[in-house]
C-alpha cells in the first residue's frame, strides 16, 4: 500500500512505524500498535519491498541493502518495529545520533522468526542493541502486552532524557548569567586546561572563550607569580579540595585587578576528581577600602599614641623645670647637683619615651629578629602614666629569650592594641596586667614559637562580643572606638603565620571577671630579606 507523503509528514511520536516482510506478522503487529493507542504506518510497497521515504529497501529477511534511508523521519515515530536485519541498519544510525545528542531516539524493536529463533542460538549482545526482541507469530494479546511494556520503558527514559536536558539547559542558562566569572578546567588533562569560562569572565578579564581555551588559569597572574595566595591553590589543587583565595590578577589589557577565587573540585559518580570549577569575583574595590581602613586605624592609633606620650612627657619636664628652679636659687653646691642629676634622670625619661615612640611607628621595610621583652618594654614604656593613674599594676614573666623574625612596627601595633585595651576594662576599677612570654609549639602546624599572653582583671567581653570582635567596625567602646585595632591586629598575625585566641569572663557572680589574649608567633613566621 502506497503512503501520502503529505500525511507522513504530519506523523508525530505518537506513530509505530512497521517494516515487515511477512503480511501475516505484519498484521499482527499493526493489530497490536492499535491497542497501544500508536498510529501504525506500514512503510512497505506494493511489489513487497519496503520503502522509506521513497527508497526501496529490501525487507525479505536477510536481504537488506539500503543505498539511502531518511532517518529524520523515521526519527518522528516513538517505536519502530522492523524484520531483524533492517532493525539492526535502523539501530545502528539511531545510536550514532544519539551519541551526538540529538535527542532521544524512537524504540527500535526487531522482529523474529519463533522458528529461527528455536533452532538458532542468539547472543546477548545481539539482543542489546534493541529495545526489544518480538518473536513471530504468537497471540496477539501476547504482542500488545510485549509492546506494551518496551513502551512504558522507552517513554519513562524518555522523560528522564528530557529532564535532565531541561536541567542541562537550565544550568547554561545559569552559567551564562550570572555576574561572577566561571572558569571550568579538566582536572584528567596535564596542567588543568580550561574547557569552559561564561561571558562575565570574558568581561572581567578581557579575553574571550577561545582565546583561554585549552590554557592554564596561571596567565591572568601576569609577572606576579610569587604571591602567597598562589601557595594556597596550589595545596587546594594537590589536596583536591576546596579553597578561597584574593589573587591580584592582570586584564588582556594588562591593568590589575584582585581576584576572589572560589575553587570548588567536581567528582563524577564514583567519586573521582573530574574538573575544579573557580567562580572569580572582581573585589578590587573591596581590597582598596581595607587598605583604607588600615591607614585610617594606623592615623587613629598615633592620635591615641600622642594622647599618651603627651602624659607621659608632661609629668617629667614639669618635674625638669621644677628642679631648676630649685638648682639656680640654692647656694650649696652640693645641693644643686643633686637637683641637676634628678632632673637628668627625668630628662633621660623623655628621651626614652621619644625614642620610643618614634621606633614605635617607623615603618619596617623588611622582616627583622627582635626579642618578645623589647617588644613588650617598647609598648609598656609607652603606658607608664596611663597605667599609673588608672591604678593598673604590671605583672611581668618572661620566660623565653630567643628571638623572632617579623615586621617589628606592626607586631608593635598589635601588642598596642592589646594592651590599651586590657587597660580601657580596668579604667577607673583598677586592677592587674599580667603580661607574660614563653616558648611553645602551634597544635595545628607543629611549628616552634613564641606565646605571649596579654590578661586583663577587667570587666571581661560576652559571648555575644567574642563572636565579633575580629570583625571590621565592630566596637564595645561606642564613640571612643573605631572598631578596626582587633580586626587588623588578627589580620597582621595571619601575615606572620601566627595565631590569636581569645578567652573571657564577664559577669562572674563570684568577681571572677578579665580577659586573656594568647598571641602566638612563630620564630620565622616572616623570612628576612637578603641584603
Amino acid at each position: 500500500m502506497e503512503r501520502d507523503e503529505d500525511a507522513d509528514a504530519q506523523i508525530v511520536k505518537s506513530g509505530m512505524a512497521i517494516v515487515i516482510g511477512d503480511n501475516v506478522h505484519e498484521r499482527l503487529v499493526e493489530g497490536a500498535s492499535v491497542q497501544l493507542n500508536l498510529l501504525p504506518v506500514l512503510l512497505e510497497g506494493e511489489d513487497g519491498e519496503a520503502r522509506l521515504s521513497g527508497v526501496r529497501v529490501k525487507a525479505d529477511g536477510l536481504a537488506d541493502v539500503w543505498e539511502e534511508i531518511d532517518f529524520e523521519r523515521l526519527n518522528r515515530f516513538e517505536m519502530i518495529v522492523a524484520d531483524e536485519p533492517v532493525a539492526r541498519r535502523i539501530r545502528t544510525h539511531l545510536m550514532a545520533r544519539e551519541e551526538k545528542g540529538e535527542g532521544v531516539p524512537p524504540a527500535v524493536i526487531a522482529a523474529v522468526e519463533r522458528s529461527r529463533t528455536a533452532n538458532a542460538a542468539r547472543s546477548d549482545e545481539d539482543d542489546q542493541i534493541f529495545d526489544g526482541v518480538l518473536q513471530l507469530p504468537q497471540a496477539p494479546a501476547a504482542i500488545a502486552a510485549q509492546l506494551s511494556l518496551i513502551l512504558y520503558a522507552h517513554r519513562a527514559f524518555a522523560r528522564r532524557y528530557q529532564s535532565a536536558i531541561e536541567e542541562l539547559n537550565l544550568n547554561r542558562r545559569i552559567f551564562r548569567s550570572v555576574t561572577s566569572g566561571i572558569c571550568v578546567t579538566d582536572a584528567t588533562r596535564q596542567d588543568l586546561p580550561i574547557t569552559y569560562v561564561n561571558p562575565a569572565f570574558e568581561v572581567m578579564t578581557g579575553y574571550s572563550l577561545e582565546e583561554v581555551l585549552g590554557k592554564n588559569c596561571r596567565f591572568l597572574q601576569g609577572a606576579e607569580r610569587d604571591q602567597p595566595a598562589l601557595e594556597l591553590v596550589r595545596e587546594a589543587v594537590r589536596d583536591q579540595r576546596e579553597v578561597v583565595a584574593v589573587l591580584r590578577n592582570f586584564r588582556k589589557d594588562g591593568t590589575p585587578f584582585w581576584n576572589e577565587l572560589s575553587l570548588s573540585p567536581i567528582r563524577n559518580r564514583e567519586g573521582e576528581l573530574t574538573h575544579f570549577v573557580g567562580i572569580q569575583t572582581d573585589v578590587t574595590a573591596r581590597v582598596e577600602f581595607e587598605a583604607a581602613l588600615r591607614e585610617s586605624e594606623k592615623l587613629a592609633a598615633v592620635g591615641r599614641l600622642a594622647s599618651s606620650i603627651a602624659h607621659e612627657i608632661n609629668n617629667p619636664l614639669e618635674s625638669v623645670m621644677n628642679l631648676l628652679y630649685l638648682a639656680e636659687r640654692t647656694e650649696e653646691l652640693h645641693e644643686a647637683r643633686v637637683y641637676l642629676a634628678a632632673a637628668d634622670k627625668e630628662l633621660r625619661r623623655v628621651k626614652l619615651i621619644t625614642s620610643q615612640s618614634l621606633r614605635f611607628y617607623k615603618q619596617s621595610t623588611r622582616p627583622q629578629a627582635i626579642g618578645c621583652a623589647e617588644l613588650v618594654d617598647s609598648v609598656l614604656d609607652l603606658y607608664q602614666a596611663k597605667l599609673l593613674n588608672s591604678d593598673v599594676r604590671v605583672e611581668r614573666r618572661e620566660r623565653s629569650t630567643q628571638s623572632i623574625v617579623c615586621m617589628e612596627s606592626e607586631i608593635r601595633q598589635v601588642l598596642n592594641n592589646l594592651v590599651s585595651n586590657a587597660i580601657d576594662a580596668m579604667h577607673g576599677k583598677g586592677g592587674r596586667l599580667l603580661v607574660r612570654s614563653r616558648e611553645a609549639t602551634d597544635w595545628r602546624s607543629g611549628g616552634r614559637g613564641v606565646l605571649m599572653t596579654i590578661a586583663d582583671t577587667g570587666s571581661g567581653i560576652s559571648r555575644e562580643s567574642l563572636r565579633h570582635i575580629y570583625e571590621a567596625f565592630y566596637t564595645t567602646k561606642g564613640i571612643g572606638g573605631t572598631g578596626l585595632g582587633l580586626w587588623i591586629s588578627s589580620e597582621i598575625v595571619v601575615r606572620h603565620h601566627g595565631r590569636l585566641r581569645v578567652r573571657s569572663a564577664a559577669g562572674g557572680a563570684d568577681g571572677s571577671n578579665g580577659t586573656v589574649f594568647a598571641l602566638f608567633l612563630p620564630y620565622q613566621g616572616l623570612v628576612p630579606e637578603s641584603k
